[in-house]
Protein backbone atom coordinates (compact mmCIF):
# COMPACT_ATOMS: atom_id res chain seq x y z
CA UNK A 1 0.00 0.00 0.00
CA UNK A 2 0.98 3.50 -0.38
CA UNK A 3 1.54 5.25 2.82
CA UNK A 4 3.92 8.04 3.56
CA UNK A 5 5.47 7.71 6.78
CA UNK A 6 7.55 10.65 7.56
CA UNK A 7 8.60 13.90 6.52
CA UNK A 8 11.90 12.36 4.99
CA UNK A 9 13.86 16.14 4.65
CA UNK A 10 13.40 19.88 3.96
CA UNK A 11 15.69 21.03 1.04
CA UNK A 12 17.40 24.27 0.34
CA UNK A 13 19.82 24.65 -2.47
CA UNK A 14 22.29 27.05 -1.84
CA UNK A 15 25.34 29.26 -3.94
CA UNK A 16 27.83 28.09 -0.82
CA UNK A 17 27.07 24.62 1.05
CA UNK A 18 29.91 25.33 3.85
CA UNK A 19 28.42 29.01 4.39
CA UNK A 20 24.79 27.76 4.81
CA UNK A 21 26.22 24.58 6.57
CA UNK A 22 28.13 26.88 9.51
CA UNK A 23 25.65 29.56 9.76
CA UNK A 24 22.74 26.48 10.99
CA UNK A 25 25.14 25.07 13.52
CA UNK A 26 25.70 27.93 14.99
CA UNK A 27 22.32 29.14 14.57
CA UNK A 28 20.21 26.16 15.34
CA UNK A 29 22.51 23.16 16.50
CA UNK A 30 22.42 21.85 12.46
CA UNK A 31 24.47 18.49 12.39
CA UNK A 32 25.63 17.46 8.73
CA UNK A 33 25.04 13.34 8.89
CA UNK A 34 27.10 13.26 4.97
CA UNK A 35 28.99 15.75 2.27
CA UNK A 36 28.82 14.08 -0.74
CA UNK A 37 29.31 15.30 -4.47
CA UNK A 38 27.18 13.85 -7.14
CA UNK A 39 27.66 14.71 -10.76
CA UNK A 40 24.92 13.31 -12.19
CA UNK A 41 22.69 16.66 -14.51
CA UNK A 42 19.63 15.46 -12.84
CA UNK A 43 20.92 16.65 -9.38
CA UNK A 44 24.55 18.33 -9.91
CA UNK A 45 25.42 18.94 -6.36
CA UNK A 46 27.84 18.87 -3.26
CA UNK A 47 25.96 18.47 0.34
CA UNK A 48 23.44 16.40 1.21
CA UNK A 49 21.32 15.57 4.35
CA UNK A 50 21.98 17.46 8.04
CA UNK A 51 20.04 17.25 10.78
CA UNK A 52 18.45 19.71 13.20
CA UNK A 53 16.26 18.82 16.52
CA UNK A 54 14.01 15.67 14.93
CA UNK A 55 14.44 15.85 11.28
CA UNK A 56 16.61 16.44 8.32
CA UNK A 57 17.43 19.42 6.05
CA UNK A 58 19.31 19.08 2.81
CA UNK A 59 21.46 21.44 1.35
CA UNK A 60 23.24 21.35 -1.65
CA UNK A 61 25.44 23.32 -3.61
CA UNK A 62 26.10 23.22 -7.67
CA UNK A 63 29.21 21.87 -8.99
CA UNK A 64 27.43 21.03 -12.74
CA UNK A 65 27.12 23.89 -14.86
CA UNK A 66 23.14 23.51 -16.26
CA UNK A 67 22.65 20.74 -13.90
CA UNK A 68 19.22 20.66 -11.55
CA UNK A 69 20.85 22.62 -8.85
CA UNK A 70 22.58 25.41 -10.89
CA UNK A 71 19.82 26.05 -12.78
CA UNK A 72 17.64 26.50 -9.46
CA UNK A 73 19.89 28.57 -8.33
CA UNK A 74 20.24 31.20 -10.97
CA UNK A 75 16.86 31.43 -10.95
CA UNK A 76 15.63 31.71 -7.55
CA UNK A 77 18.88 32.54 -5.46
CA UNK A 78 19.74 30.18 -2.10
CA UNK A 79 16.32 29.15 -1.15
CA UNK A 80 14.45 26.33 0.00
CA UNK A 81 13.90 23.66 -3.14
CA UNK A 82 11.51 21.32 -2.36
CA UNK A 83 10.37 18.60 0.54
CA UNK A 84 10.68 15.16 0.51
CA UNK A 85 8.41 12.00 2.63
CA UNK A 86 9.42 8.88 3.24
CA UNK A 87 7.00 6.18 1.95
CA UNK A 88 7.29 2.68 2.78
CA UNK A 89 6.70 1.23 -1.19
CA UNK A 90 8.00 3.29 -3.80
CA UNK A 91 6.06 1.32 -6.83
CA UNK A 92 2.96 1.26 -4.83
CA UNK A 93 3.36 5.01 -4.11
CA UNK A 94 3.91 5.85 -7.92
CA UNK A 95 0.81 3.70 -9.00
CA UNK A 96 -1.47 5.75 -6.26
CA UNK A 97 -0.22 8.83 -7.73
CA UNK A 98 -0.83 8.23 -10.84
CA UNK A 99 -4.27 7.03 -10.32
CA UNK A 100 -5.03 10.29 -8.62
CA UNK A 101 -3.60 12.51 -11.71
CA UNK A 102 0.03 13.41 -10.53
CA UNK A 103 2.88 13.07 -13.52
CA UNK A 104 5.89 11.64 -12.38
CA UNK A 105 8.44 14.34 -13.23
CA UNK A 106 11.57 11.86 -12.72
CA UNK A 107 12.70 8.95 -11.33
CA UNK A 108 16.30 9.20 -10.44
CA UNK A 109 16.83 5.44 -9.32
CA UNK A 110 14.57 3.05 -7.60
CA UNK A 111 13.85 4.43 -4.61
CA UNK A 112 13.73 8.13 -5.64
CA UNK A 113 10.88 10.17 -7.41
CA UNK A 114 10.26 13.56 -8.28
CA UNK A 115 6.86 14.27 -9.12
CA UNK A 116 5.46 17.39 -11.45
CA UNK A 117 4.31 20.35 -9.58
CA UNK A 118 1.58 21.40 -11.35
CA UNK A 119 -0.02 17.69 -10.55
CA UNK A 120 0.84 18.73 -6.61
CA UNK A 121 -0.50 22.44 -6.13
CA UNK A 122 2.79 23.97 -7.30
CA UNK A 123 5.10 22.00 -4.72
CA UNK A 124 7.72 20.03 -5.69
CA UNK A 125 7.73 16.89 -3.61
CA UNK A 126 10.17 13.92 -3.53
CA UNK A 127 8.93 10.08 -2.77
CA UNK A 128 11.81 8.36 -0.84
CA UNK A 129 11.14 4.49 -0.65
CA UNK A 130 15.08 3.53 0.10
CA UNK A 131 16.66 3.33 4.01
CA UNK A 132 18.79 6.05 3.66
CA UNK A 133 22.57 4.28 5.84
CA UNK A 134 22.81 7.54 7.48
CA UNK A 135 19.52 8.35 8.98
CA UNK A 136 19.43 8.21 12.54
CA UNK A 137 15.57 6.75 11.75
CA UNK A 138 16.96 3.69 10.78
CA UNK A 139 19.36 2.89 13.31
CA UNK A 140 22.25 5.07 11.97
CA UNK A 141 24.30 6.86 14.97
CA UNK A 142 23.55 10.90 15.42
CA UNK A 143 26.75 13.13 14.84
CA UNK A 144 28.01 15.10 18.32
CA UNK A 145 25.94 17.76 19.39
CA UNK A 146 27.19 21.48 17.86
CA UNK A 147 28.38 23.06 21.10
CA UNK A 148 25.85 26.00 22.58
CA UNK A 149 24.27 27.11 19.32
CA UNK A 150 22.96 30.47 19.86
CA UNK A 151 19.25 28.58 20.02
CA UNK A 152 18.07 25.37 22.00
CA UNK A 153 16.12 23.69 19.30
CA UNK A 154 13.61 21.36 20.65
CA UNK A 155 12.41 19.87 17.32
CA UNK A 156 11.85 20.97 13.78
CA UNK A 157 8.59 22.46 13.55
CA UNK A 158 6.98 22.40 10.30
CA UNK A 159 8.32 22.86 6.25
CA UNK A 160 6.92 26.09 5.18
CA UNK A 161 5.43 26.30 1.40
CA UNK A 162 3.69 29.22 -0.73
CA UNK A 163 0.53 28.24 -2.53
CA UNK A 164 -1.92 29.72 -4.43
CA UNK A 165 -5.34 28.78 -2.60
CA UNK A 166 -3.64 26.96 0.86
CA UNK A 167 -7.39 25.22 1.69
CA UNK A 168 -7.58 23.61 -1.66
CA UNK A 169 -3.87 22.55 -1.53
CA UNK A 170 -4.17 21.39 1.90
CA UNK A 171 -7.18 19.68 0.79
CA UNK A 172 -4.74 17.95 -2.60
CA UNK A 173 -2.23 16.85 -0.55
CA UNK A 174 -4.19 15.23 2.37
CA UNK A 175 -5.30 13.12 -0.54
CA UNK A 176 -1.72 12.43 -1.72
CA UNK A 177 -0.06 11.87 1.37
CA UNK A 178 -3.23 9.74 2.88
CA UNK A 179 -2.81 11.49 5.37
CA UNK A 180 -5.21 14.74 6.70
CA UNK A 181 -5.57 18.41 6.84
CA UNK A 182 -4.11 19.18 10.39
CA UNK A 183 -5.71 22.75 10.41
CA UNK A 184 -6.97 25.62 7.65
CA UNK A 185 -7.72 29.07 9.22
CA UNK A 186 -8.53 31.33 5.95
CA UNK A 187 -8.62 34.78 8.39
CA UNK A 188 -4.91 34.10 9.60
CA UNK A 189 -2.66 36.90 9.92
CA UNK A 190 -0.28 37.44 7.20
CA UNK A 191 3.06 35.78 7.34
CA UNK A 192 1.54 32.52 9.32
CA UNK A 193 -0.16 29.89 8.04
CA UNK A 194 -3.26 29.49 6.66
CA UNK A 195 -3.67 25.68 6.83
CA UNK A 196 -1.59 22.41 7.52
CA UNK A 197 -0.91 18.74 6.28
CA UNK A 198 0.29 16.33 8.34
CA UNK A 199 3.40 14.30 7.04
CA UNK A 200 3.00 11.62 9.54
CA UNK A 201 5.90 13.01 11.94
CA UNK A 202 5.16 16.79 11.58
CA UNK A 203 3.19 19.35 9.45
CA UNK A 204 3.75 21.16 6.29
CA UNK A 205 2.48 24.59 6.61
CA UNK A 206 0.81 26.29 3.71
CA UNK A 207 1.02 30.13 2.96
CA UNK A 208 -0.77 32.27 0.64
CA UNK A 209 1.00 33.59 -2.49
CA UNK A 210 1.53 37.29 -0.96
CA UNK A 211 2.11 40.98 -3.51
CA UNK A 212 5.74 41.21 -4.10
CA UNK A 213 5.63 44.23 -1.22
CA UNK A 214 4.19 42.13 0.83
CA UNK A 215 5.90 39.04 0.50
CA UNK A 216 9.14 41.26 0.91
CA UNK A 217 7.92 43.02 3.84
CA UNK A 218 7.07 39.46 5.60
CA UNK A 219 9.54 36.90 3.94
CA UNK A 220 12.66 39.25 2.82
CA UNK A 221 11.82 37.43 -0.19
CA UNK A 222 9.57 37.83 -3.47
CA UNK A 223 7.30 34.75 -4.48
CA UNK A 224 5.47 34.60 -7.49
CA UNK A 225 4.14 31.34 -7.79
CA UNK A 226 3.95 28.08 -5.21
CA UNK A 227 7.07 26.94 -3.83
CA UNK A 228 8.90 25.32 -0.49
CA UNK A 229 9.39 28.39 1.07
CA UNK A 230 10.60 28.47 4.58
CA UNK A 231 11.65 26.33 7.63
CA UNK A 232 10.27 26.07 11.46
CA UNK A 233 11.70 25.38 14.42
CA UNK A 234 10.26 24.94 17.57
CA UNK A 235 12.80 26.20 20.95
CA UNK A 236 11.77 25.88 24.38
CA UNK A 237 11.22 29.15 25.14
CA UNK A 238 10.51 32.46 22.63
CA UNK A 239 11.64 35.04 24.73
CA UNK A 240 15.17 33.31 25.71
CA UNK A 241 15.73 32.81 21.81
CA UNK A 242 14.89 36.53 21.14
CA UNK A 243 17.16 37.66 23.46
CA UNK A 244 19.88 35.35 22.44
CA UNK A 245 18.89 36.58 19.06
CA UNK A 246 19.78 39.91 19.50
CA UNK A 247 22.89 39.24 21.78
CA UNK A 248 24.14 37.41 19.02
CA UNK A 249 23.43 40.19 16.63
CA UNK A 250 21.54 37.89 14.05
CA UNK A 251 19.34 39.95 11.77
CA UNK A 252 15.18 39.48 11.74
CA UNK A 253 12.71 39.88 8.93
CA UNK A 254 9.96 40.27 11.65
CA UNK A 255 9.80 39.72 15.30
CA UNK A 256 5.99 39.07 15.66
CA UNK A 257 4.61 38.02 19.48
CA UNK A 258 4.24 34.46 18.76
CA UNK A 259 7.35 33.92 15.89
CA UNK A 260 10.17 35.18 14.91
CA UNK A 261 11.74 35.47 11.23
CA UNK A 262 15.07 35.30 10.83
CA UNK A 263 16.54 36.56 7.83
CA UNK A 264 17.60 34.66 4.96
CA UNK A 265 20.85 36.51 4.65
CA UNK A 266 21.87 35.09 8.33
CA UNK A 267 21.74 31.53 7.32
CA UNK A 268 23.06 31.41 3.48
CA UNK A 269 19.50 31.78 1.73
CA UNK A 270 17.20 29.20 4.38
CA UNK A 271 14.00 31.05 5.84
CA UNK A 272 14.15 30.18 9.54
CA UNK A 273 10.70 30.66 11.52
CA UNK A 274 11.14 30.20 15.20
CA UNK A 275 8.67 29.79 17.76
CA UNK A 276 8.28 28.02 21.15
CA UNK A 277 4.66 26.24 19.89
CA UNK A 278 4.11 23.32 17.46
CA UNK A 279 1.16 24.39 14.69
CA UNK A 280 -2.21 23.20 15.35
CA UNK A 281 -3.41 19.47 15.60
CA UNK A 282 0.82 18.68 14.48
CA UNK A 283 1.29 15.21 15.14
CA UNK A 284 3.68 15.40 17.76
CA UNK A 285 1.12 17.12 19.33
CA UNK A 286 1.63 17.06 23.39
Amino acid sequence: MHEVRWCFHTTAMVTDYERTRDALARLVGCRPLEDLRDESPEIGRRGGMTWIGDNSIELGESIVPDGAVDKFVRRFGSHMSSIAVQVRDIDATVSFLESAGVRVASRIDDVIVFTDPRTTAGIVIEWYGGEAENDPRFGAPMPPPVADPVLDVRRMSFGGAVVTDPAAAAARLAELFATEVTFVDLDARPGTPQAGVSMGDMTLALYPVESPADSTRLWAHVYERPQTSNLGIQVVDLEIARTALAAAGVGLVRDEPDHLVVHPDETGGVILVVSDRLLPNDPRAD
